[in-house]
């Protein structure tokens, strides 16, 4: 069966009527169909039959199926089935997924079109929020959250789809396999978390900061950093300066300094500076909402304690169950499947901001740059005590030689 090419109503797995293609990446076909025992509208994500032998697409295929399983709320696409079909070559299968059919449009569809208010851009945000919680709930973080992953049915209700790439960082064992070819990194430049970019090992807040480039481009038009090249952009994520909503010509006057502040907390540089989980980031909206000029009561610090079992329980998982995907960033990264370096990781160098830093005084223009690692810092001294010790070993050597009769 070719899941590219397939002809119009074409029947998959003796239940699905194929009426058309709704969209194509790089691991499947995402076909619009209905369920013939019904006439249900499904959409039919069907992997590509060139891939039918790579065993990591069809782990992800299979890591999805079993993620969405998990998953409930309004706000996130349940499924509906997942099997396989004989695939063209003999001996083969390919592996495919069935989801509701979500009518309306993506968010980023309605960001190419028009601008969205703030009241919108608020609500939507939330719903989107209440999502990841049901998410980091089940021990699920998202890492690839972007407008385009995110459906408005009927122009209100928001829901949060494509789970391939999500992460199991809790639970039943399903955290326990390496999904993603070794050294490699996922996700999309512009609303990379700088731990994502940097391949560190990543918890519930990498989605927390992905969330906040969404709300800052709700806001202002665009994502905080943007370049030429995905490797500029993570570069960005990384090194320069974070322009506060209030100074992008779009957001001038629209957005509150309570906003603004909220905004600013979710895109803090370092994890430990931000809202903590997806629920206390809802709850600094809620209350920017409500108290517009309190900017005070609005720090991450401000909605640090969680009560257990909230979705802010990555934020103190013990490294050691944290990650079904180990990731060694001096391998090849890849980005939306693509492959971005063949050998370096994103480099941690001094690099011009994007955009002139705002003068504003009282304003919180720049994050300060990540600290140099525990680790590093370890190891630089214990090279320096071991030439010393080599040194010491080398006059006394001489010594000896200089006194021998």
């Amino acid at each position: 069966m070719g899941a590219v090419d397939a002809p119009v109503k074409r029947i998959v797995a003796e239940k699905y009527e194929v009426l058309g293609v709704l969209g194509e990446g790089g691991t499947g076909v995402v076909h619009d169909a209905i369920r013939t025992s019904d006439n249900t509208p499904v959409a039919l994500k069907v992997m590509h039959d060139a891939l039918a032998g790579d065993k990591q697409i069809r782990g992800r295929f299979q890591r999805e199926a079993a993620i969405l399983r998990r998953l409930e709320g309004d706000h996130v696409c349940p499924i509906l089935d997942f099997g396989e079909v004989p695939g063209e070559e003999p001996g083969t299968s390919l592996l495919y997924i069935a989801l509701p059919k979500i009518g309306g449009e993506s968010l980023a569809a309605v960001l190419e079109k028009e601008p969205i208010d703030v009241a919108r851009a608020l609500d939507v945000m939330l719903q989107v929020l209440d999502a990841l919680r049901s998410a980091h709930a089940q021990g699920v973080i998202h890492r690839d959250l972007k407008p385009a992953n995110v459906l408005l049915e009927r122009g209100t209700k928001v829901v949060v789809v494509d789970f391939g790439m999500s992460k199991i960082i809790t639970g039943s064992g399903l955290g326990t396999t390496n999904l993603t070819t070794h050294n490699m990194v996922f996700g999309t430049p512009e609303y990379m978390s700088p731990e994502q970019a940097r391949g560190d090992e990543l918890d519930a807040r990498c989605d927390v900061y992905a969330a906040g480039v969404m709300l800052y481009e709700m806001l202002t038009g665009a994502p905080p950093f943007t370049g030429a090249t995905p490797l500029s952009v993570l570069t960005a994520h990384l090194t320069s300066d974070l322009e506060p909503p209030s100074k992008r010509p779009n957001a001038a006057g629209r957005v509150t300094p309570a906003i603004e502040a909220v905004v600013l907390g979710a895109l803090a540089r370092e994890r430990d500076d931000r809202y903590p989980s997806a629920s206390a980031f809802a709850a600094a909206i809620k209350l920017a909402r409500s108290a517009p000029d309190d900017v005070a009561s609005l720090g991450p610090a401000s909605f640090s304690a969680s009560p257990p079992g909230t979705d802010a329980f990555a934020a103190t998982m013990p490294a050691a169950v944290v990650g079904d995907d180990p990731v060694d960033v001096t391998g090849p990264t890849l980005i939306n499947d693509r492959p971005l370096v063949a050998s370096s990781p994103p480099p941690r160098m001094s690099a011009k901001p994007s955009r002139p830093p705002p003068s504003s005084k009282g304003t919180p223009a720049s994050l300060p740059s990540r600290p140099p690692p525990a680790e590093a810092v370890t190891s630089t001294r214990a090279w320096i005590a071991v030439w010393v010790l080599v040194g010491l070993a080398s006059i006394a050597v001489g010594v000896y030689f200089a006194l021998r009769p």
